[in-house]
């Protein structure tokens, strides 16, 4: 089934079609439980423009109706997440694409400065809501407001700390995600590499917590050759964390792992619970954008978007799990 929408007031116009996924186990489609996880629906986004792509983070808001992604190349892509009577995601309406601004203009068209790979955004009490990116290949975080329009409005820097330097190009700032209000740290955030820095004495990789007087460092421990590749907070107070790992043997893999707050200390090393973990068995790609969010029923829930790299032999998926339980 092939579902085509219209871009509706965008700054640049596009056609996406939807193709919905039969299952996620590529051989079982009916089965429904995967780890810690309940499927509950996903499709294969294509488009006419080259913006929808390259898809890196992802924020599902308004009890899962809005749908906001960022490209690996500063594109914002907005949609309406369409549902069928059961709840499931079956398609995208009103799209939209905006290039990230900064209060001098457009992002840079150079890949080095506009190399975004996360984005999160803040709604806590007692501030206004914000939006949170970072860039990979020259290690930055960004903040700008968050419009009525649901996209974010013009960036401004914020301080990192000075070991942020030390990470490899190409493997750095993957992860940023707002810490919420109530734990003592909200409007901080937790930000963290894809791998270890260069020259490091260990393969864990680094996570900061910044956006204080105070930032710090901690490490994440790394296991079964997967690398990190996005976080979010979740409603229950959880960091949880998207990971990936490919080899030529097995082929992609991805990972969900989820870790406590409280476990965030400088200097600490956490480690965390196994939600999820997924093979080329089960409707996968390079899967790189995480968000976790609640039903107006109140079920967490937990979507992932893939960047295809723009390779015609990958795929664009949105995918969507209930976390079930024990």
């Amino acid at each position: 089934m092939l579902i085509a929408t219209e871009a509706v007031a965008a700054d640049i116009a596009t056609r996406i079609t939807v193709r919905p996924l039969a299952g996620f186990s590529i051989s079982e489609p009916a089965k429904v439980r995967f780890g810690r996880l309940d499927y509950v629906g996903g499709f294969e986004i294509r488009a006419d423009r080259r913006e929808v792509g390259g898809l890196s983070g992802l924020v599902i808001s308004d009890a899962g109706r809005s749908f906001l992604s960022l490209s690996d190349d500063g594109f914002m892509v907005q949609a309406k997440i369409e549902r069928d009577a059961r709840g499931r995601p079956v398609g995208l309406s009103s799209a939209s694409i905006r290039r990230l601004r900064t209060p001098k203009g457009p992002l840079s068209l150079n890949k080095a400065l506009s190399d975004t790979e996360s984005i999160d955004v803040y709604t806590g009490e007692g501030r206004r809501p914000f939006g949170v990116v970072s860039f990979e290949r020259r290690p930055t975080v960004m903040i700008g407001p968050l419009g009525a329009d649901g996209f974010v409005g013009p960036l401004t820097a914020i301080d990192l700390p000075k070991d942020v330097g030390r990470l490899q190009a190409n493997r750095g700032l993957e992860s940023v995600a707002a810490l919420p209000a109530g734990n003592g740290l909200g409007g901080r955030f937790v930000i963290l590499a894809e791998a270890a820095e260069r020259d490091a004495a260990t393969d864990n990789p680094p996570g900061w917590v910044i956006g204080g007087k105070a930032p710090f460092a901690f490490r994440v421990r790394r296991s079964d050759g997967y690398d990190l590749t996005d976080a979010k907070v979740g409603p229950d107070g959880r960091l949880y964390v998207l990971e990936r790992s490919f080899s030529f043997l097995a082929g992609i893999r991805c990972r969900i792992r989820a870790f406590r707050l409280a476990d965030i200390r400088p200097g600490a090393l956490i480690d965390g619970d196994t939600l999820l973990e997924a093979s080329m068995s089960e409707e996968i790609d390079n899967m790189e954008g995480l968000s976790v969010w609640k039903t107006a029923g109140g079920e967490t829930r937990i979507s992932l978007i893939s960047d295809d790299n723009r390779a015609f032999i990958q795929r664009t998926l949105y995918l969507e799990f209930r976390l079930g339980a024990p």
